[in-house]
C-alpha cells in the first residue's frame, strides 16, 4: 500500500499479526499521490494512476522491487489508457496487467464513468487494446475484478446513473490463440478455411473418368497359308467379316460412352437445380432472420418508449406532489405564525387584564 492523501509513504501489513509497519525503499520514488492502484506480479508490484496535489490525473507507470525495496519508473509504449480514478487493476499469468472502468472528471467538473478495457504487457512494457470475448461490463467505477483460469470478472461499481450489484465476465484471448479462436468465430458463421498468410493456389486432382475403359479388340489374324490363288478369296472374305465386327465393337463403345456423357449431364442440371433451391432455400430464412430482427428491434424501442413515457409521467407526478407538500409545509408554517401572534396577543391582553 502506497500512501494515503499526499504522501509518498510505503507501508506493509502483517496479516498474521494484523500490524503496519513502514518501509524504507529506495530509487526513483513515485510522487505523492491518491487514488492510485497496485498490481502484485511475481516478486514486483506495479503502480499505476492517481491524482497528484493539484488534482491532476497521473498517468506513470512504477515498479518495486519487494527483494531490493527499489523504485524504477517504467518506460511504457503504446497508447495509455485513459487518465481517471476508481479503476481496477488486475494482473493475469504474471505477463500482463488488466486495466478496466475508471472515471474522469473535465475542466467544467462534470463526472463521467467508462468501460474501457486495456492489458499492460510486462515483457514489452507497452499498453495494447486486448482481445477477449463477450460483450464488456456497462461503465462503472469503484468495483471489484479479479482473473480466474483466463476469466476476467467485474462485480459492483457505480456510475451516474445506477449503483451496480452484478457479475459480469470475459474470456481473456492469447496472441497464441487468436487464430484458433477466429477460426471457431467464423466457422459458426459459415466461413472456413480463413489464414492470415499466404498460400498458394492448390490445382485440384480432378478425375474426369467417366466408366472403366474399354479393353482394346484383339484380333488374332489367322496365319494365312495361300498356297495357291484358289485360297486368296476366302481370305479375303474372312478379313473383311473381322473389320466389321471391329467397327461394331468400336459402335457400341461410342453408343455406351454417348449415353454416359448424356446422364452426367442429366446430374449436373439437377445439381444446379438443387444449388438454386438451396441458395432460394438459404436468402429465404436470412430474410426471415432480418425481419426478426427487425420486429425484436422494434418491440423493444417500442417497450423502451412506453416505459420512457411511464417514468417521465411518474417523475412528473412525483415533482407535483413534492410541490403540493411544501406549499402544505409553507401553509402550515404560516398559519403557525399566526397562531403564535395570536397567542403573544391574548397573553398581553391577559396580562392588561391582572394589572387592572
Amino acid at each position: 500500500m502506497l500512501g494515503g492523501f499526499l504522501s509518498d509513504d510505503l507501508l506493509m501489513f502483517n496479516t498474521v499479526s494484523l500490524t503496519w509497519t513502514p518501509v524504507k525503499t529506495s530509487g526513483l520514488l513515485p510522487s505523492p499521490r491518491f487514488q492510485h492502484k497496485f498490481a502484485a506480479v511475481g516478486e514486483q508490484i506495479y503502480l499505476f494512476g492517481g491524482c497528484s496535489h493539484n488534482s491532476s490525473y497521473c498517468k506513470d507507470v512504477h515498479m518495486l522491487n519487494t527483494d531490493t525495496l527499489t523504485w524504477q519508473k517504467c518506460e511504457v509504449k503504446g497508447e495509455c489508457p485513459l487518465t481517471c480514478t476508481g479503476f481496477s487493476l488486475t494482473a493475469h499469468h504474471d505477463k500482463d496487467i488488466y486495466f478496466f472502468g475508471g472515471k474522469c472528471t473535465n475542466k467544467t467538473g462534470a463526472v463521467s464513468s467508462t468501460s474501457e478495457v486495456h492489458k499492460l504487457s510486462i515483457a514489452k512494457m507497452k499498453w495494447k487494446v486486448p482481445l477477449y470475448v463477450g460483450i464488456p461490463p456497462e461503465r462503472r467505477h469503484d468495483h471489484t475484478a479479479f482473473i480466474i483460469h483466463s476469466h476476467m470478472y467485474v462485480f459492483g461499481g457505480r456510475n451516474e446513473e445506477q449503483e451496480f450489484n452484478d457479475l459480469k465476465v470475459m474470456k481473456l484471448i492469447n496472441p497464441s490463440e487468436r487464430q484458433p479462436v477466429m477460426k471457431e468465430i467464423l466457422s459458426e458463421f459459415g466461413i472456413q478455411g480463413v489464414s492470415n498468410g499466404f498460400s498458394p493456389t492448390k490445382i485440384p486432382n480432378v478425375k474426369y473418368e467417366l466408366s472403366s475403359s474399354p479393353s482394346p479388340a484383339r484380333f488374332e489374324t489367322p496365319s494365312a497359308k495361300i498356297t495357291d490363288e484358289s485360297n486368296f478369296t476366302a481370305v479375303r472374305n474372312e478379313a473383311m467379316d473381322m473389320i466389321h465386327r471391329a467397327f461394331a465393337i468400336l459402335d457400341a463403345q461410342f453408343q455406351k460412352l454417348d449415353r454416359e456423357k448424356s446422364e452426367l449431364a442429366r446430374a449436373v442440371v439437377a445439381l444446379q437445380y438443387e444449388k438454386e433451391a438451396f441458395s432460394g432455400h438459404h436468402q429465404k430464412q436470412k430474410q426471415e432472420l432480418q425481419e426478426m430482427i427487425e420486429r425484436h428491434k422494434a418491440q423493444n424501442e417500442s417497450w423502451l418508449r412506453a416505459w420512457a413515457e411511464e417514468n417521465d409521467k411518474e417523475r412528473k407526478a412525483l415533482c407535483k406532489l413534492r410541490e403540493e407538500i411544501m406549499r402544505e409545509q409553507n401553509r402550515l408554517k404560516e398559519e403557525h405564525y399566526t397562531i403564535q401572534k395570536r397567542s403573544e396577543r391574548l397573553h398581553s391582553i391577559m396580562q392588561q387584564f391582572k394589572g387592572m
